[in-house]
C-alpha cells in the first residue's frame, strides 16, 4: 500500500511540474539585447544552404581513424582512416541537421526593405508576417489586415 502511494505521488508530482512548464520562456541568451517587432509583406522567398562542416568531421574522423591504428599494418591503418572517416561525417551531418533555410526580402509596413534569414519557411510571396528580432527572428504567418492596419497607423504619424 505504502508503495503505491508514492509511485502515485512521484507520477502526480511530475505531472504537476511539466504541466507548470511553460514553452513561451525567453532563453538566457536574450539578456540585454534589442528586441523589435514589426509587421511586414513577403516581396520575395529564396530557398539557401548554410555551411555545412560534414567534409571538415569526416577528414577528422579519417585522421583520428588513421592515427589509432598506427602501430598496425597499413590495411589496419587504412580501414581505421576509411571507417573513422564515416563515423565523422555521420555524426556531424546528424549534429548539423537540415542546413537549408531561406532568405525573405520584405517590405516592411513603415516601408523599409529588410533582409531576415531564417531556418523555417514561414510564409509565401506576397502574404503578411510579424517578425521578432530579439538575438534570433521569428517570422510568423498573419492575415493581410493586420499589415494593411499597421501600415494606416503608420502613415498617420
Amino acid at each position: 500500500m505504502h508503495k503505491s502511494c508514492v509511485v502515485s505521488s512521484t507520477i502526480l508530482g511530475i505531472f504537476l511540474l511539466t504541466a507548470c512548464a511553460n514553452s513561451n520562456h525567453v532563453d538566457h541568451q536574450a539578456k540585454n539585447q534589442f528586441v523589435t517587432e514589426f509587421y511586414a509583406w513577403v516581396q520575395n522567398v529564396e530557398k539557401i544552404k548554410f555551411k555545412s562542416y560534414v567534409g571538415e568531421g569526416a577528414a577528422i574522423g579519417a585522421v583520428d581513424g588513421l592515427l589509432s591504428n598506427a602501430r598496425g599494418n597499413s590495411d589496419d591503418m587504412l580501414a581505421g582512416a576509411i571507417i573513422g572517416g564515416l563515423f565523422g561525417g555521420v555524426l556531424t551531418a546528424l549534429f548539423e541537421g537540415d542546413t537549408s533555410g531561406y532568405q525573405y526580402e520584405l517590405a516592411a509596413v513603415d516601408g523599409d526593405l529588410v533582409s531576415v534569414i531564417a531556418e523555417d519557411k514561414a510564409a509565401e510571396l506576397g502574404q503578411c508576417v510579424s517578425v521578432r528580432v530579439a538575438g534570433d527572428v521569428r517570422i510568423k504567418l498573419e492575415p493581410m489586415a493586420v499589415c494593411n492596419e499597421a501600415a494606416q497607423e503608420f502613415s498617420q504619424f
